[in-house]
């Protein structure tokens, strides 16, 4: 087993991951977007954003970004963000940093909207490759996370892990991509998450965000 640490806040340390990952490895099969935050207070992180929309969508962005081309080595490579059914049917592109009328459970929200839109417009770039992009809602699961923002109990962490392990895996969604799994199903998501100029005026604003464009898929 291979382990490298980071603090996902932090870009430096981000791309020394991914440095470290490139000297390791040849190739990728499986990446998962699986860390994240809840945050009932507005805190601002070393790069100057706001760290739920940082630590939840920007960092997914920026690493896999950075890891496509192990990922086009591997063998019919997956990408699987681990998004939530706690996402928005409203986005607003002004203000991606929750400036205004922040609330913990609108900023998870929020950055949950924009992981789903990136999935579908990475898919959608990465169409002729053999990489396939999804994301999933795991389920309302017993984590810190869960009781910190919601004051609740849910499943089993190994009943959460139930629809990861499909995503990555299961043989009959190989060839399946742009997509958002709910119980190992496939199941539409919000009516905003499918809109392409959100999606592309949203990886832009990202780009300009992390100050790196990834032009060339």
């Amino acid at each position: 087993m291979s382990t490298v640490y980071a603090d996902l806040r932090s870009f430096t340390e981000i791309k020394e991951i991914v440095n470290d990952v490139y000297d390791r490895f040849d190739r990728l099969d499986v990446l998962i977007n699986n860390a994240g935050v809840y945050r009932s207070e507005r805190i601002i992180t070393q790069e100057g954003l706001e760290e739920t929309f940082a630590v939840n969508y920007v960092t997914p962005f920026l690493l896999t970004n950075l890891l496509l081309d192990l990922l086009k080595k591997g063998k019919s490579a997956r990408i699987v963000n681990v998004a939530s059914r706690v996402h928005s049917n409203r986005f607003d592109l002004d203000d991606l940093q929750m400036e205004n009328g922040y609330t913990g459970v609108k900023a998870y929200a929020k950055s949950k909207t924009a992981l789903i839109l990136f999935t579908y417009l990475l898919a959608d770039k990465l169409k002729n490759t053999n990489i396939s992009v999804n994301c999933l809602h795991p389920g309302v699961i017993n984590t810190k996370l869960l009781r910190s923002a919601f004051g609740s109990h849910g499943a089993l962490l190994i009943d959460g892990a139930k629809t990861l392990i499909f995503a990555a895996i299961a043989p009959e969604i190989e060839n399946i991509s742009g997509k958002y799994f709910v119980n190992n199903r496939s199941q539409p998501s919000k009516t905003i998450t499918y809109n392409k100029d959100i999606q592309k005026i949203l990886w832009k604003k990202t780009e300009e965000l992390i100050k790196k464009e990834f032009t060339e898929l």
